[in-house]
């Protein structure tokens, strides 16, 4: 892959990450023209881009590019030229070159100006033997930086490297306001300040949903050790129902005895019993249950997960909606349609979602937590989700391997 990429440029391209042909994807930075070149030969190759990563599919484990360009970097003085100076020829290669100890150093802090201020280990090793190529690769770099306006973010990453730990919160706020104080252009130090902001309010998401039993957590692993050898970092997630029980708890006068009741009588899992008889009141709790459901999916959505740029959700909105038909509509006949649309409506909503399908005997065979004609109506309810919800419908009865293949080509091309 290197040297096919080599092949198709004519300028030096920095190989910003592990050299080849070492890793399973490749870390390029490149000057407009060789960008331009590169995506022309990545189309070609078959690659498919999802932001700055171009992967492959077509063979056994995928392999990646990161590819960026260095306009990002370039300021009305100076285009990104230093980061080439003393750039090291990587050897069986004409075009690809690996950056010297400075060019490390301003890749470094700019890294850290995006992680707000942290020094990642892989960040902090990198500068290490920065500094063993040339002791003298701070001074270097920090005058690099003043026609780039990265004074500011090389001595911040002077300062975190230093500190051997994570710098205090107030700390790391008051250097990086310092940025704009810094030798450099205006311009050039607002745009690397601006890099600290998030790039979305929620990552993007992946949804598996089904029968307990249909495989979905088996694809839910499968699909995140793939995104890592692609160089993607996920988290995987899981959402389960919530019934308000918390609420039920806080206010135990809904659940008081009903006069005549009789004591044995059990009360119902769901409903408050001094709701049940009521249809105000059984309304009223399915619109706090739906509530409920969504705040929690929400805030699972929106939970700080650093450097994380995709959730993979085992379980999500569709299963919370067939929670809701089979606890309200099936099981005790309450009908609840403007309930079903406010979740609709309001829940959040998979980039990419997928049903991994299987019949209820299927399922019964594998996992027996819940009765036959109950996992028979959870089927119904679930094939009236893929409309909804825009499922990828998946043969839970295929080899896992086969599954996941078409999951990992489905949810990349979803994510463009």
């Amino acid at each position: 892959m290197a040297v096919a990429i080599d092949e198709a440029v004519a300028g030096p391209v920095l190989v910003v990450g592990s050299l080849p042909p070492d890793g399973r994807d490749l870390d390029l930075l490149a000057e407009p023209d060789e960008c331009t070149a590169i995506r022309s030969w990545l189309e070609g190759a078959g690659f498919v881009p999802w932001g700055h990563t171009w992967a492959r599919l077509a063979e056994p484990g995928g392999y990646a590019v990161e590819l960026l360009t260095t306009e990002r970097w370039r300021t009305r003085r100076r285009d990104a030229s230093a980061l080439f100076t003393d750039a090291e020829p990587i050897p069986g290669f004409r075009h690809l070159v690996r950056p010297g100890p400075a060019g490390v150093l301003l890749l470094a802090a700019r890294s850290t100006v995006i992680r707000r201020g942290r020094v990642s280990e892989k960040i902090r090793r990198r500068v290490s033997q920065a500094l063993t190529d040339d002791p003298d690769a701070w001074a270097v770099a920090e005058e690099r930086a003043r026609d780039l306006g990265m004074v500011g973010a090389v001595r911040l990453l002077h300062e975190a490297y230093n500190a051997g730990q994570p710098l205090p919160g107030g700390a790391r706020a008051v250097a990086l306001c310092s940025l704009l104080l810094h030798d450099g252009p205006l311009a050039a130090k607002v745009r690397i300040l601006a890099s600290i902001r998030p790039r979305r309010v929620k990552p993007a998401i992946v949804s598996f949903s089904g029968l307990d039993g249909s495989g979905k957590t088996t694809q839910v692993t499968r699909l995140q050790d793939h995104l890592r050898q692609l160089g993607v970092d996920s988290e995987r997630q899981w959402a389960g129902f919530k019934a308000g029980r918390k609420l039920r708890g806080a206010l135990p006068i809904l659940d008081g005895r009903l006069p005549g009741q009789r004591t044995h009588e059990q009360p119902d899992s769901l409903v408050p019993t001094r709701l049940l008889n009521s249809h105000l009141g059984r309304q009223a709790w399915a619109f706090v249950v739906v509530g409920g459901n969504t705040v929690h999916l929400w805030r699972l959505v929106l939970r700080r997960r650093p450097g994380t740029k995709l959730v993979i959700f085992d379980r999500f909105s569709p299963d919370t909606m067939v929670k809701l038909d089979l606890a309200f509509v099936r099981k005790r006949h309450i009908d609840i349609p403007w309930q079903r649309r406010l979740f609709a409506r309001i829940s959040p909503k998979p980039d990419v979602s997928f049903l991994v399908d299987v019949s209820s005997e299927v399922a019964y065979s594998r996992r027996q937590e819940q009765t036959p004609e109950e996992l028979v109506t959870m089927s119904e309810l679930y094939q009236e989700q893929i409309a909804r919800f825009r499922l990828h419908r998946l043969d839970g009865t295929k080899e896992p391997a086969v599954l996941a293949d078409q999951v990992v080509r489905t949810t990349w091309r979803g994510l463009q």
